[in-house]
């Protein structure tokens, strides 16, 4: 999947995002709804319906960027992340309060 950062330019590019939002077959996600012209919107968009969103959003004029190349990259890298920090012997003087901890962690 990737994320793509949508900026619809006028009201009218904002409905039209919202339809292709509610397009049950492309299974789409917004992470950050449309709301008016210039604020950016996050789309989640799985990898087959990556094509027919694009082409959608250019026929419409609606600028977008590529924010996430590859969601499932970034959690598998995440994942490696925390498995690994899961590791390290930990002291109250290192251990970081201000994080989710497991019950095996704490």
């Amino acid at each position: 999947d990737q994320v793509l950062r949508i900026t619809a330019s006028d009201e009218e590019q904002i409905t039209l995002l919202r339809v292709l939002g509610e397009q049950a077959e492309l299974q789409v996600d917004f992470w950050r709804h449309p709301t008016s012209p210039g604020q950016p919107a996050d789309l989640r968009v799985p990898f087959p319906s990556l094509q027919a969103v694009k082409i959608f959003l250019e026929s419409n004029s609606i600028s977008y960027s590529i924010m996430i190349e590859d969601v499932q990259e970034l959690l598998d890298e995440e994942q490696k992340n925390m498995t690994k920090s899961r590791r390290v012997e930990r002291s109250t003087s290192t251990f970081d309060f201000a994080s989710y901890h497991t019950i095996d962690e704490v």
